[in-house]
């Protein structure tokens, strides 16, 4: 084979990359890391990261916002029930976000959990109250009620204006929904009507029979009826045979005796005692019924009603029921006890009640 032949046969061998091209791309590389790093370094100079402040007292969060040369502003004070007194809420830069030395830092220091005067804001607008109230670091719930008030108006608080709260606790407030006339409450004539009523003497807490029985007084006085209390707030003799005594000494036309149970279910229930009187009878299962229907609404437990015996009611011949207002050991009912707007709905039951029984429109 001849010398050209073989030199053919040779395996043919790739073309190298020329050395120059490999040195220009890595200097090329080399060049546009070196512009980013640039970029990056110049975009972070000056740049720190806030510190966490939160949970710290007011001074050290400012004596470690100077130290990152950072401006500390107070941006005041918010009520907290998880975190003390002075110590920082929040801030804004949050924790860990990027700033300038010479930036500013706003902090809310708490004003702790502390108990103060629930201010009146009966008659402001349902908005305003809410932002004046949640300020104080209240939860407020609205209720919107029919009332003569000018819609969205505040008619009532509870706990009422002068009592003392404390913050992060739940204040409830009723707003008047579509304006109604002033007699959305049927008014019944009830003269020549007298009425007794026996607040059962209330050892401790709120006296919630009382409260029913101021109002449900007013109501009845106001339409004519004759009242009768077989108690004052002041009494000193408040045992159940003197109660008794009163009951039995009033020509009464009707007895309603107002009482707390302290074990059973919880709820409102009419309870009655059985009368030989054959007219009486059918007066107290008529008074019964309507009491039951009248008190009956959302949100309120009403019991159906059941023969109970009452030295109270077995003292007068007159038709008489005996109201369980609910059970002191419920948490339920409980909560209602001190609720002057609880009582206030109450009482318009009884008398409306009362009025269908024994009134006239």
């Amino acid at each position: 084979m001849r010398m050209e032949e073989l030199i053919n046969e040779r395996p043919k061998r790739r073309p190298l990359i020329p050395r120059w091209l490999v040195i220009t791309v890595v200097a090329i590389v080399i060049v546009i890391v070196g512009a980013v790093a640039g970029v990056v370094l110049t975009m972070r100079n000056g740049l720190i990261a806030v510190p966490a402040v939160v949970g710290r007292t007011a001074p050290e969060a400012k004596a470690v916002l100077d130290s990152a040369g950072l401006i500390t502003v107070e941006g005041g004070e918010w009520f907290s029930v998880t975190v003390p007194k002075g110590s920082i809420i929040s801030q804004e830069p949050s924790a860990g976000a990027l700033a300038r030395r010479g930036d500013t830092v706003t902090i809310i220091v708490s004003a702790g959990s502390e108990s103060f005067i629930m201010p009146d804001v009966v008659g402001t607008t349902s908005e305003d109250a809410r932002v004046r109230l949640e300020t104080l670091g209240l939860r407020v719930t609205l209720e919107t009620v029919e009332a003569s008030a000018t819609e969205g108006t505040v008619t009532e608080t509870y706990p009422t204006a002068g009592q003392e709260v404390r913050n992060g606790s739940t204040v409830r407030v009723r707003v008047a929904g579509r304006s109604v006339a002033s007699s959305i409450m049927l008014p019944y004539k009830m003269d020549g009507v007298t009425v007794v009523i026996d607040p059962a003497p209330i050892t401790s807490g709120s006296d919630t029979t009382m409260e029913v029985t101021r109002r449900l007084r007013s109501l009845l006085e106001a339409s004519g009826a004759a009242v009768k209390v077989t108690r004052s707030v002041g009494s000193t003799s408040t045992a159940t045979a003197d109660r008794a005594a009163i009951v039995s000494e009033t020509t009464a036309t009707a007895v309603v005796a107002l009482d707390l149970a302290t074990s059973g279910a919880e709820g409102i229930q009419v309870t009655y005692t059985a009368s030989k009187d054959a007219s009486a009878t059918a007066a107290t299962a008529k008074l019964v019924a309507s009491m039951t229907e009248a008190l009956t609404s959302p949100g309120q437990v009403v019991r159906a009603p059941a023969s109970a015996t009452s030295a109270i009611l077995s003292a007068s011949a007159a038709p008489g029921v005996r109201v369980i207002l609910g059970n002191t050991r419920g948490k339920g009912d409980a909560s209602l006890f001190a609720d002057p707007a609880w009582a206030d709905t109450v009482a318009r039951a009884l008398y409306r009640a009362l009025g269908a029984t024994f009134g006239r429109v």
